[in-house]
């Protein structure tokens, strides 16, 4: 078969993808660590060697790391290395009495320990060391007295175990009391020379203290935490500070709400930043970094559940109610959002401007039902602040909901003590609503209790102008002339209103009820009320209802 130029390139092809797989591996190792009780088993591997090292009881070495010291009584170590396909292993034993016994074996060949074992041991011993955490409490106070944290860490370089790793650290903390620098030279290196995430999270709870020391280790603190890639991690990390954080801080605020930040669990970043407030005395300005946190969690549900935990926020601080409006604001449930807004309103003293701001957010909200449930839930707000009372009526005027919007202007008529200007500005919204039923509603509600001043009756009857249905219409006008404050200025103006109710029987039937007041007997109302029947199309409405004034 001839061999064409496209084999060929695929050959070729596959040929070096293959070169480059062997190169990678090459560069693999794998490690396996296993302690159980006082005994120790570990595997090295790469494309070169293999180590297999046994380890029980506690091994020293000389200070050059080339010779086993002692043994712990009835211990041992066993070393083992192949490297292409040649065998050495090497058996140390401990008796009773701590004195130590040598085998050492070239492949299956037992040859004597010195000096070849003991040659072959010197050039080994280094490199099972720092796989296997032998002697690393002498080691690193060995290390340490004689070279410092940059002698320390030029070790820790030199170590590809995690775990060995995480030993030599745990017993340079142990034994040594570190200034702020070394501190943070160390916390540094934790974050950048360990892969383990549960390495690194273990050592920064077991050693949270020494990292919390001063503002500047707290500030590496959190920025070394916010390396790690498991959320879990993190979260548990964070929530086992018990030591104070210096949220005064700014630069230490900025560093510990950006490590939560990062994480990219909503859950694990929910529970950190309830937990904080439960746990820390929070800044003003911690606190408006909290709700800037909150506001960047895309789960709605952890937004609010966040929100509502909050218990020590000062909404008279700008910067807080700004920060805290705002995340409400990015929340796309209405469920969660209208939550929130009624745990605040339920919960603390809220300011006219916090009622601005919140009312801001009804405006936004999409869903009737929740809106209408905020609005429902103010007990008690100031009408008499403009600001407040445009806001306000504003809200209910973006409902789409008859039924929402007529049973929040409903309760506001019950609840809230209204200003004139608060009394025109209601009629003016319910005089928009399409639903006759819901419009007859409110106005009825408010006739008991309304002012009867020209201002707010010329709303209220611009309002009745609205009905499109004769039966509403003429029911408010009835139970308007059953008032107590019902007067002439009153009187007149509902007959003006009654003149445009289409039906004769519900007109007939107001012009009745008004010839049924007092108010009949003075001229100008007399005529006004001729003027509205001389309207009735029908015969015997129209003699009913003059029947009832000349009587």
């Amino acid at each position: 078969m001839k061999t064409t130029f496209k084999s060929f390139r695929n050959l070729f092809l596959l040929t070096t993808m293959m070169l480059m797989a062997s190169f990678v591996i090459g560069q693999d190792y794998v490690q396996n660590y296993n302690v159980i009780s006082n005994r120790k088993s570990i595997r090295f591997s790469d494309n070169f060697t293999d180590y297999d090292v046994q380890i029980k009881g506690k091994v020293t070495v000389n200070d050059d790391d080339t010779r086993i010291t002692g043994i712990s009584s009835g211990g041992y170590l066993k070393i083992s290395k192949k490297t292409f396909g040649n065998k050495r292993s090497i058996i140390i034993e401990s008796d009773s009495k701590g004195s130590l016994s040598y085998e050492y074996y070239e492949g299956r060949t037992e040859v004597p320990y010195d000096p070849e074992g003991k040659k072959w041991l010197a050039d080994v011993l280094l490199d099972v060391i720092r796989m296997s955490g032998i002697a690393a409490e002498d080691r690193t106070k060995r290390i340490y007295k004689k070279e410092g944290i940059d002698g320390f860490l030029e070790e820790i370089d030199m170590i590809e175990s995690n775990s060995v790793m995480g030993i030599y650290f745990s017993e340079l903390f142990n034994n040594f009391k570190l200034n702020e620098n070394e501190t943070m030279a160390a916390c540094s290196a934790i974050a950048s020379e360990i892969s383990s995430n549960t390495e690194r999270g273990s050592l920064f709870r077991d050693y949270s203290s020494l990292f919390m020391q001063s503002n500047a280790t707290m500030v590496v603190y959190f920025n070394s935490i916010s390396k790690l890639s498991s959320n879990t991690e993190r979260g548990s990390v964070l929530r086992k500070i018990s030591d104070e954080i210096d949220f005064n801080d700014p630069k230490v605020t900025e560093a510990y709400f950006g490590c939560v930040d990062k994480m990219s669990s909503n859950t694990e970043r929910g529970s950190v930043l309830r937990n904080v407030e439960k746990t820390q005395d929070l800044s003003e300005n911690a606190y408006s970094r909290l709700l800037t946190s909150v506001k960047k969690l895309s789960s709605n549900t952890e937004m609010g559940s966040v929100m509502r935990s909050l218990e020590k926020l000062n909404m008279k601080n700008p910067a807080i109610a700004n920060a805290y409006f705002n995340a409400i604001n990015s929340m796309t449930s209405n469920t969660e959002a209208g939550s929130t807004l009624r745990h605040l309103i339920s919960h603390y003293e809220l300011s006219d401007e916090n009622y601005v701001s919140l009312l801001g957010c009804v405006k936004k909200l999409t869903s009737n039902t929740e809106a209408g449930s905020v609005m429902r839930k103010i007990k008690s707000i100031n009408m008499q602040n403009t600001a407040v009372l445009t806001t306000y009526f504003d809200a209910i005027n973006t409902m789409t909901s008859n039924t929402e919007a007529g049973n929040v202007l409903s309760y506001t008529i019950k609840t809230h003590p209204l200003t004139d200007p608060a009394w025109e500005r209601l009629f003016s919204v319910t005089g928009r609503l399409t639903s006759n039923t819901e419009m007859g509603n409110v106005l009825r509600t408010a006739i008991p209790v309304m002012p009867y001043n020209p201002n707010v009756l010329n709303t209220f009857f611009d309002a009745t102008h609205k009905f499109t249905s004769s039966t509403e219409h003429g029911r408010v006008l009835r139970t308007m002339t059953e008032s107590s404050q019902f007067d002439k200025a009153a009187c007149l103006g509902l007959l003006e209103s009654a003149k445009l109710i289409t039906s004769n029987t519900e007109k007939s039937s107001v012009l009745q009820k008004v010839a049924g007041t007092p108010l009949i007997q003075d001229k100008e109302v007399k005529d006004k009320y001729m003027d509205v029947a001389s309207t009735l199309s029908s015969n015997t409405e129209y003699r009913n209802a003059v029947e009832k004034i000349v009587q």
